[in-house]
């Protein structure tokens, strides 16, 4: 079976919707080999509950009564993290918001380092209210890494064609060009291999220049020849399927006409505006290199739609599905390996 922990994200967004209309809605039938729960705010999530107008009840859990649980119908299984005084300013950026963040999250980070759930999907957190509450992270990826002492890690979107890993997250522009180096791309590129194998991708790896024409021969820019080619080269040599620099302003017609499998980018934009784009409110977030699996959607917080009831859940029941099928393909490469290596 696998077991999934849904994190409710920032409190005072969208993700408590989110997660009461995905278990209203997805699982008015039980499914035998999928169990979910919530770390999360009983209070905020009955509120939504109430408000919404839904038939669905929450049944608090512990973490080993959650070992032989199984998906009910209008049930919603929760790792109840309520704050003292349940007094959440809704749609704003707050500290107690990024502090419950936090706390839903670490306990979700301890759940599958104790081996109870394979994997995490995470709703929303503000980047914002975490800094407020004292946690100086960009977000989610770099928490999660520096929780769990990853050093290899990379954040990649996925959507229905277009896949990217990014070579820099949240920087500025300035600061990620800065980025743009030999050991750093062709550590991207291992991953992006890694990557293919996690999510069951079959194909080449493209890397993307950075400059305009990739530099014009060092005209206006000299990152293509000094830096991404001879990653590129290096990561021929050990035997990947890479190709590139790829110009960056056709680089994503190919990808859309299927060349390739996974892109690797210099910089967050240049990634997330053509799979957005293309797959907006469908896409999925993935961290690579962690001990489990962990998956996001592809949105933030959304603070101007809070508690207007119009949250859409697509993109939250492909992370789910995303990280269903990862954590399949990954206990499959466990078995395939000891196979081969004991019989």
């Amino acid at each position: 079976m696998t077991k999934l922990i849904i994190t409710m994200g920032d409190p005072c967004g969208i993700g408590p919707e989110l997660i009461v209309k995905f278990f209203d809605e997805l699982y008015k039938v039980e499914e035998k080999n999928l169990f979910l729960a919530v770390c999360g705010s009983k209070s905020v999530l009955e509120n939504y509950i109430k408000n919404l107008n839904l038939d669905l009840e929450i049944i608090e859990i512990s973490d080993e009564l959650s070992k032989n649980m199984r998906i009910e119908s209008g049930k919603l299984p929760l790792f109840n993290i309520d704050s003292k005084d349940n007094k959440f300013s809704i749609g704003e950026h707050t500290s107690l918001g990024g502090e419950y963040s936090i706390k839903y999250l670490d306990k979700a980070i301890n759940l599958c380092q104790n081996k109870y759930f394979d994997g995490i999907v995470t709703c929303p957190i503000s980047k914002d209210s975490i800094n407020l509450a004292g946690y100086k992270f960009s977000g989610h990826t770099t928490y999660l890494a520096n929780k769990t002492n990853t050093e290899d890690y990379a954040m990649i979107l996925k959507g229905k064609k277009v896949v990217v890993l990014l070579n820099t997250t949240h920087l500025s522009l300035v600061d990620a060009c800065k980025q743009v180096k030999k050991e750093n791309i062709l550590n991207k590129i291992k991953i992006a291999e890694r990557a293919k194998k996690e999510l069951g991708l079959e194909g080449t790896i493209a890397v993307a220049g950075l400059n305009p024409h990739n530099g014009e021969n060092g005209l206006f820019g000299r990152e293509e020849i000094e830096q991404i080619e001879p990653a590129v080269l290096e990561g021929k040599k050990i035997g990947i399927d890479v190709e590139g620099p790829i110009v960056p302003d056709s680089l994503f017609v190919k990808v859309m006409q299927g060349q390739y499998a996974i892109s690797v980018v210099m910089y967050h934009d240049q990634g997330l505006i053509p799979m957005k784009m293309e797959s907006f409110g469908m896409g999925v977030n993935i961290t690579i290199g962690l001990p489990f699996i962990r998956t996001s959607v592809d949105h933030g917080t959304a603070f101007d739609i809070v508690n207007k009831g119009i949250a859409n859940i697509g993109s939250l029941k492909e992370a789910i599905k995303t990280a269903s099928k990862m954590v399949t393909i990954k206990k499959e490469n466990l078995e395939n390996f000891v196979e081969k290596e004991y019989f």
